[in-house]
Formats: C-alpha cells, structure tokens, sequence
C-alpha cells in the first residue's frame, strides 16, 4: 500500500513539474513575441537588401573609428544613392534596413571589445573607408547627384 502511495505521489509531482514547465513555456512565448517580431523585421530587411546593409553597416565601423572624412563620407553617398536608384525604397523599410546595418554594427563593435577595436578598425573600418574614398575619387558628386542628410528618406 505504501509503495502505491509513493507512486501515486510521484505521479502528481511529476505532473505538476511537466505543467509548471509548460506555462513557463507558455508566458516566455509570450513575453518573447513582439521582440521577436522586431527582430525578424531586421534579419528580414538585412537578407533582402544586403548591399544597402553592408553600406550602411559599413558606413556605422568608419563611424566607430573616427574615419569619417568628406571624401569618405561623399563616397557612402554615391553609393546609396545609387543602390537606391536602382532599388527604391519607401521610408519605413529604409529605416529598417538602417536600423538593422546599426544593430550589426553595435553587436561588432561588443564583440571586438575595446582591445579589438583597433583590429575591427584597421581591417573592416580601413577596407570600408578606402573602398567609399575610391568611389568618391573616380566620380566627385556635382550639385545634382550630392545629397545629405534628408534625402532619400534618411
């Protein structure tokens, strides 16, 4: 009699363990869903416009490493503005994309840590820097093609 006492009470515990597990479950799904949407939305907008990204995110490293130069940064807008022409974007999913390169770039940044910085810099944040004064050099912006900030639903 006691050993089916023993089990009976086993039972319950191991139910009550498997029903406590499930709505642990349950609320972090649920706590978890509108992030998880977020995050989503950027890994979307990244895989369906990686060269508008990796511009921005590259754009983000030359920040981070004080590389900001006129040449560069004119550079960074030659070729925004002709990944845009060739792909428009509404103003929402510029900003997604934007705001994903900027996560990417942050998450880098962490990774790298400070004493990393320099390396993160001279690799990814040099390759960056000459590739956008490079463009710049082989067509300066006229009046008509140079756009700041405002433009291009920045």
């Amino acid at each position: 009699m006691a050993e089916a006492r023993a089990h009976g009470s086993s039972q319950r515990r191991s139910r009550a363990i498997i029903g406590a597990g499930l709505c642990g479950l349950l609320v972090s799904a649920a706590w978890t869903g509108p992030a998880a949407a977020d995050e989503s939305k950027y890994a979307k907008a990244r895989r369906e416009h990686p060269a508008l990204f990796k511009l921005h995110y590259d754009e983000t490293v030359m920040a981070y490493c004080g590389l900001l130069t006129p040449e560069s940064e004119a550079g960074f807008r030659l070729e925004r503005d002709a990944l845009l022409a060739a792909d428009p974007l509404g103003p929402e999913a510029y900003r997604t994309v934007r705001v994903a390169s900027d996560m990417a770039a942050d998450y880098s940044y962490q990774d790298y840590g400070l004493s990393g910085q320099k390396r993160w810099c001279g690799t990814e944040g040099r390759d960056a820097y000459n590739r956008f004064v490079a463009r710049y050099r082989a067509a300066p912006p006229t009046a008509a093609t140079q756009s700041g900030p405002g433009t291009q639903s920045e």
